[in-house]
């Protein structure tokens, strides 16, 4: 049985371990989330293998905290554009936009792909709801604990 002991800080220890628990919960929340986001679109678009590259770079390469932190940089100002479902959104914003190292001219393929006859109605308002996914979990990570560190505001 844990003791909380009576002085010396105990409960401060506690709290910070509780919040990078919650950390490590909501960025773990948002990796799970776009791995199978990534896994819808590699089976929408099968010939399509930059997804594959994508998600091979989220599961493994990336450290997830700089994909969040990112986000929560460069998309989480802009959240009014989703919560209109302005498409302007996909044409001027990368939602996902995961690293430097990828080619962008990869990562602005989801842009391409949303104004050619590939996408429906159907699977526009599907890439909507996963935004909302994604900018419900940051927003709760940022509501809670800020910045990813080395992600501040530009």
């Amino acid at each position: 049985m844990m003791s909380m002991g009576t002085g010396g800080g105990g409960g401060h220890s506690v709290h910070m371990q509780n919040e990078e628990m919650g950390k490590i919960y909501y960025i773990g929340e948002f990796k799970k989330q776009l791995i199978r986001f990534l896994d819808e679109l590699i089976e929408q678009f099968p010939s399509e293998g930059d997804f594959v590259l994508m998600r091979i770079f989220v599961k493994d390469q990336i450290p997830t905290a700089d994909i969040i932190g990112r986000f929560i940089r460069d998309v989480l100002p802009v959240k009014d554009m989703i919560d209109q479902r302005n498409e302007k959104f996909f044409l001027s914003n990368y939602l996902l936009t995961l690293s430097d190292q990828l080619d962008h001219g990869k990562v602005n393929y989801l842009r391409d792909i949303w104004h050619s006859d590939m996408m429906t109605k159907e699977d526009k308002e599907v890439m909507w709801k996963w935004a909302d996914v994604f900018i419900h979990i940051a927003e709760m990570y940022f509501k809670k604990y800020g910045h990813i560190p080395g992600w501040e505001a530009l």
